[in-house]
């Protein structure tokens, strides 16, 4: 069976949710929402679905088995999505307090199937051999080895956040101070982030047969292990904030380190990379805005710059580069099935985010608008191959 055919429909199912929710993003930024609206929405619809589907697939093959409950994945995307679409009205509008606590219940419902289809699936081969996660085919460096470590960090970072959020949302707070920002950081940065780093330390290697230099892969597993805490715990309270913005801006900056790296020298040109790299970039561009506002203080487009350039372009991008590595689309038989294609949604929404992110710095809300017509182009462009080549799949 080759690999595409072995995929979980339920990976395919987060896959095509979350490339509707990237066009859904997009178009929040027309509708003029808050920016703590906008994050929720592209954090909870857009980033999170594809990373559940994707580690459903990956981490269980780490192991070398295969998902042991296949109705789980099911069950979590319809209650996650039913509570996310409560969480974030509950930003766009004034709702009952107990309607909130219901979507929080319901989206930590979703994620505790998420950790017990994992559980039932992962840790009964842990038990009978601990060894099989530093074992493999591709005979795995010291660096993958520990990216691999590191998965189960991204995977308490996601319970802990959850937790925040279902008690908050009872005015009961276990991290004092933890606001909905400070959640947002614990799964963008915490979960989503720290997961995109530790397997992409493997997949690099896999699919583009380089090995990343020690130090950078170490340096941006450290960075994404330490800051996810300092920032969501302390969340504008000095100096632990300054102090986790400065780690995660070196940690960001390793990353793009290692992905430059493999881009050089890989002899292996596919359009996954370009959206990686890409995604690198913004990474590091988002972060040091970021810093520069804790540390330094700075102008008002700077915040307003680093969610575009994180959610957007970091977050998006490297998700979409390495979804056309996984479902490579110009082996579909259907139309727009080219790298061409491809490549072109990666630039559209590039050059989007760019926009977006110096509109606010031109004084041009004009220019933001345009920024986020691209990525509602760009997105919808990608959903539409991306679907195309799963359904060719199951049609298969």
């Amino acid at each position: 069976m080759n690999r595409a055919g072995g995929i979980s429909r339920w990976t395919h199912a987060f896959a095509v949710a979350s490339a509707l929710g990237m066009v859904g993003l997009q178009t929040t930024y027309l509708l003029d929402w808050s920016i703590r609206a906008i994050g929720l929405f592209g954090l909870l619809g857009a980033v999170l679905p594809m990373t559940f589907g994707m580690a459903y697939l990956l981490l269980p093959a780490y192991v070398g088995t295969t998902l042991a409950t296949p109705r789980l994945p099911g069950v979590h995307l319809v209650v996650s999505y039913a509570g996310a679409a409560v969480l974030v009205a509950g930003q766009l509008t004034t709702l009952p307090r107990p309607l909130v606590t219901v979507g929080a219940t319901l989206w930590s419902l979703g994620v505790a199937c998420f950790l017990a289809a994992l559980g039932a699936t992962i840790v009964p081969v842990l038990r009978a051999d601990p060894s099989v996660v530093i074992r493999g085919r591709d005979h795995p460096q010291r660096s993958t080895r520990v990216a691999t470590a590191v998965v189960p960090l991204a995977i308490l970072y996601l319970a802990v956040g959850t937790i925040v959020l279902l008690t908050r949302m009872t005015s009961v707070q276990v991290v004092p101070g933890t606001t909905i920002p400070g959640i947002v950081h614990f799964y963008a940065v915490g979960f989503a982030a720290l997961l995109i780093i530790s397997l992409g330390a493997r997949l690099l290697v896999g699919f583009f047969h380089v090995v990343p230099p020690r130090p950078l892969t170490w340096g941006a597993l450290g960075g994404g292990v330490v800051a996810p805490d300092l920032i969501a715990g302390s969340l504008w309270t000095r100096p632990l904030f300054q102090m986790g913005a400065g780690v995660l801006a070196f940690g960001m900056l390793c990353y793009l380190g290692m992905i430059a790296i493999v881009a050089v020298r890989t002899d292996r040109r596919r359009i996954g990379l370009v959206g990686v790299l890409a995604g690198a970039f913004a990474g590091a561009g988002g972060v040091l805005v970021a810093a520069t506002v804790v540390i330094d203080g700075g102008a008002a487009w700077l915040i307003e710059a680093y969610v575009p350039l994180v959610l957007d372009g970091f977050l998006l991008l490297t998700i979409i580069g390495y979804a056309y590595e996984f479902f490579p689309i110009g082996t579909g038989q259907f139309t727009g099935a080219s790298e061409r294609v491809g490549l072109a949604t990666i630039g559209i929404l590039g050059f989007g985010v760019v926009l977006r992110a110096v509109g606010p710095l031109l004084g041009a809300p004009v220019v933001g608008d345009v920024g986020a017509t691209l990525g509602i182009l760009g997105t919808s462009v990608f959903a539409y191959v991306l679907t195309r080549r799963l359904a060719g799949i199951h049609a298969s």
